[in-house]
């Protein structure tokens, strides 16, 4: 049975899925969640640890890993280390990493400050993230975009890298050439989870069956 996983970034907490759980749980589907160790005192190695082994410990399988902000390079790593668990990636208005960089790295590549957005340089920020990007290819991913976020000057051109096929479900991402996107707007800012919940459940469980 698919498993929805929900990643929070930052200092967030399992706790702000709740009414997006509760919404797909209504409908029969399965979910789960994780609060991730405190980033002022953690990697993002420990993080992307501390995922695997919560699905390792419940069983989980077909995993839809949904992960929200900073969460982005989390699900990737996860990815990386057991892709036969993971059915698809759902980055959540969140950057969707390249193979060694980290998010403070994804900031400057943009020319932003990571303090003008109140992103302190604590380990997991600064961590790059090493992946075999043949691994991540392999797995189907949806983006969704929040029009209104708070970190829009980050993710404003996100869009201009999907193209989307005709007569298809999918989109092309044009970094890596991949086919297996699917691209999602969302009026809603950076916290979606809270102020847009039945909207983002919506489109999560509406995402196509991986081909």
């Amino acid at each position: 049975m698919t498993c929805y996983l929900f990643v929070p970034g930052g200092k967030r907490r399992k706790e702000d899925w709740d009414q997006v759980r509760a919404i797909l749980e209504s409908q029969g589907r399965q979910t789960n969640a994780i609060t991730l160790s405190d980033p002022e005192y953690s990697s993002l190695s420990n993080h992307i640890t501390e995922v695997c082994n919560l699905i390792d410990k419940a069983t989980l399988q077909n995993v839809y890993l949904i992960g929200h902000s900073y969460a982005g390079f989390v699900i990737t790593g996860v990815a990386n280390k057991i892709p036969q668990k993971i059915a698809r990636l759902i980055y959540l208005d969140s950057a969707i990493p390249e193979n060694g960089q980290s998010l403070f790295d994804v900031f400057r590549t943009v020319g932003i400050d990571p303090g003008q957005f109140g992103v302190p340089g604590w380990p997991p920020f600064t961590e790059r993230l090493f992946f075999d990007s043949a691994v991540i290819r392999k797995i189907p991913k949806m983006y969704v975009h929040c029009l209104n976020s708070q970190f829009l000057d980050l993710t404003k051109n996100i869009p201009l890298l999907f193209s989307k096929h005709e007569n298809d479900n999918y989109w092309d991402y044009t970094k890596t050439g991949e086919a297996n996107w699917t691209y999602c707007e969302l009026k809603a800012d950076h916290y979606c989870m809270l102020n847009a919940s039945k909207e983002l459940a919506g489109i999560i469980q509406e995402a196509p069956p991986p081909k």
